[in-house]
């Protein structure tokens, strides 16, 4: 789980890519700090639940308390000398040692004897070492009632319902632990975590010889060994701000890799805008009411975030409804300004959730999703995807594969009121296919690993999703993969039917960069494809590909002659009447500069006069491009407007060269060198363009950076609704 980070960079100290708040899919609200602990209290000494599931496994009281204290012996006292105790009705009364072990609420009445029996004689120690240090001298008693400062003790306890208690302290009457000839300080704590601690580590001091730190892997079976938190960052700042030595302003760094051996926070060092500031783990556990201070700082390992650009001259209210596993729901409704881009953090409304999702539009805009991940502690990349205008009764893809370190999954939607029974039908490069059927709960989202299903170990594979009964529902497709070490991810939603023509803006086979197009044959014939290659300098290149029916065919561009080092668009036809399917798929380190990543794209049926993105920015180590594709045999004069989050505007005009691949670089266009922007894209005289955008990434999030890049074609006119199968907010 590579989420849990010791140093949290939260602003300007970040390098590159927007921070929190800030940028592309920058969360622009009041993110929340996720506090994941384990073990109580301070660890020094004995662990109550270590004790009691060591006593289960027929461990012997002292053979327990000599695996807690080192080098310890044991004694005998007065069982029944007398002892001051200040008890919770505030009067001092005086009980025999006996009576007083008798009246602890410390241990509970259900556990193993031999572990109550460690327990009263660790007390029973303790109480006589505060008497000796005189801890309470002063006040005019021995000890107190309280478990924060001695031990709790109720001076009305009905003992009758204590019997196990009783019998244990009269089964250890007089026996002490001792050290060195004397009564040892026999701190104990409820939970050590896994690990305790050395006294000096966490108090400060002289090391004491007995309480030494050591592994406890017997306490985390206790269903109180981890615990969690979390808190707003604007609370976080206010709480931080309200005490003299944590007050450092807007916070930017809380760094807690200064730890003891046992793992606990040791000191805390926090960085802000106005000081920086060096306290113990105990006081930022006990500013945000911690359980202990083996704690750590966690943070989703997936951000999600749905780009909304509204293309009209007004305002509209949007209504994001989100749908989990079970069918649960959950709405969130913003308005979105006019002639602007809207950023939604997902994580922020539906945290550590799978969740699909659909977006309603008072007027006509366009939707995209964007995704920055650690995937399995392995794949560190980002991935995004325009949303689909409606459900379908079938959904093809014609990328996949399970073979190496790629994991391949379908996202499936069910957005109708009822069940939906749904049948997957694998396409395997032989013309061998395989079958798997599962239903879809009503207003949910489910989930299917490719790798798990039987008949697909090791394989490319297309897939075709189909509703059964006919409700329509919506499919998207996530692969992650180490390809020759380029790590990451990327998706891809399905499309509705097989076609005779496919259309590919983007392409590139240059220095690192690996380009593959993925056919797709769903019929029972052969399928004849011709896919012509068009230069950026106007070139082309055409290759012919017989698919065999019910089959996948993956074409590697690189090693086509002419086309080894080239910026390019792809046009494929299918020389019959039998339609096909058909994908890109890139695998790349950007620059060399390890950005290393892969992303994929639909083909898309025809050019079109318009083409939209709601996602785009280039600030920080953001870079954002836009493909345009003129598969025609004339000019194509286009007009690329940029539209930021206040509703300002930057156009720019190109001319397309015939049957060519053009490349506008955002990032060099003035104004818009550090922009969030939302993209249209119109030809101005007639001839029809495909358009898509890629982008290239360090996305600091002020936990981590997820480098990388991802693509995705236009869509060709805004909608009043969107949907989105594939969505995840971490674990």
């Amino acid at each position: 789980m590579v989420g849990i980070t010791l140093a949290i960079v939260l602003g300007p100290l970040g390098s590159g890519g927007p921070i929190a708040g800030e940028g592309a899919s920058g969360t622009g609200g009041d993110p929340y700090f996720y506090f994941s602990g384990r073990g109580r209290a301070h660890g020094v000494g004995l662990c109550m639940d270590g004790v009691k599931y060591r006593a289960i496994d027929g461990h012997s009281y002292r053979d327990i308390i000599n695996n807690y204290y080192t080098g310890i012996t044991f004694g005998q006292v007065d069982e029944y000398q007398p002892i001051k105790v200040k008890c919770r009705d505030g009067q001092v009364r005086t009980y025999t040692l006996h009576d007083y072990l008798y009246h602890l609420t410390e241990e509970p009445e259900d556990y193993p004897v031999e572990g109550l029996k460690v327990l009263y004689v660790a007390a029973r120690t303790y109480t006589l070492s505060c008497i000796a240090r005189g801890k309470h001298a002063a006040d005019g008693y021995d000890i107190c009632c309280s478990g924060n400062c001695c031990q709790a003790m109720d001076e009305n306890k009905d003992l009758s319902k204590y019997p196990n208690n009783c019998a244990a302290v009269d089964e250890t009457a007089g026996e002490v632990i001792m050290y060195d000839g004397k009564v040892i300080t026999a701190a104990y704590c409820g939970s050590c975590g896994g690990h305790s601690d050395n006294n000096e580590d966490v108090w400060g001091g002289s090391a004491i010889p007995y309480l030494r730190g050591k592994p406890d892997p017997y306490c985390n079976r206790s269903s109180r060994y981890s615990w969690s938190a979390a808190f707003r960052k604007s609370e976080v700042e206010a709480r931080l701000n309200s005490r003299a030595d944590t007050a450092v302003g807007e916070l930017y760094v809380m760094d807690l890799s200064n730890r003891t051996p046992g793992g606990r926070v040791k000191k805390a060092r926090l960085v802000g805008s106005a000081a920086i500031k060096e306290v113990s783990g105990g006081v930022i556990a006990s500013l945000f009411g911690l359980q202990g201070n083996m704690y750590e700082l966690v943070h989703p390992n997936f951000d999600e975030y749905i780009l909304v650009l509204n293309p009209n001259p007004e305002p509209t209210i949007v209504t994001f409804t989100f749908m989990q596993p079970d069918g649960a729901t959950a709405d969130r409704i913003e308005e979105v300004g006019a002639n602007s881009r809207f950023t939604l953090n997902v994580n922020e409304y539906m945290q550590f959730e799978e969740v699909s999702t659909r977006v309603v539009s008072d007027l006509p805009v366009i939707a995209e999703r964007a995704m920055y991940f650690n995937h399995q502690g392995r794949f560190c990349a980002g991935h995004c995807s325009t949303g689909v205008t409606e459900p379908a009764g079938e959904w093809y893809f014609a990328e996949g594969y399970t073979g190496g370190n790629f994991d391949t999954y379908i996202l499936v939607q069910n957005p109708q009121p009822v069940p939906v029974d749904i049948r997957f039908t694998f396409m395997l490069p032989g013309g061998d296919t395989v079958e798997q059927v599962t239903q879809s709960a009503p207003f949910s989202r489910m989930t299917l690993h490719l790798n798990g299903v039987p008949g697909l170990e090791d394989t490319d594979v297309s897939t075709v999703v189909e509703s059964i009964n006919g409700d329509p529902i919506v499919a998207e497709r996530s692969c992650y993969f180490d390809y020759n070490g380029c790590d990451g991810g990327h998706n891809a939603p399905g499309v509705t039917g097989p076609s005779d023509t496919w259309y590919l803006a983007e392409g590139y086979t240059g220095g690192t960069f690996d380009t593959y197009i993925l056919i797709q044959n769903p019929s029972s014939e052969t399928c004849e494809v011709e896919a012509a290659f068009m230069r950026e300098d106007g070139k082309n290149i055409t290759r012919e590909y017989s698919v065999a029916p019910h089959s996948r065919q993956t074409v590697h561009v690189d090693k086509i002659g002419d086309l080894e080092n080239a910026g390019f668009s792809t046009t494929l036809t299918s020389a019959g009447d039998v339609g096909f399917i058909a994908e890109r798929a890139m695998y790349f380190d950007y620059n060399g500069c390890g950005l290393d990543d892969g992303h994929d794209s639909v083909a898309v049926r025809g050019p079109s006069e318009e083409w939209y993105f709601a996602e785009g920015y280039t600030g920080g180590a953001f870079d954002t491009w836009v493909l345009i594709s003129n598969p025609f045999e004339e000019e194509a004069e286009v007009l690329v407007s940029f539209n930021t989050p206040g509703g300002d505007t930057v156009r720019q005009e190109y001319t397309i060269e015939p049957r060519s691949r053009f490349t506008v670089p955002v990032d060099t266009l003035e104004g818009l060198s550090d922009a969030e922007v939302a993209i249209m894209v119109e030809s101005t005289n007639g001839v029809g363009v495909i358009a898509e955008r890629s982008m290239y990434f360090i996305y600091t999030n002020g936990y981590c950076n997820y480098d990388g890049g991802h693509n995705t074609v236009g869509v060709t006119a805004p909608s009043a609704t969107w949907y989105f199968a594939e969505g995840y907010t971490g674990f």
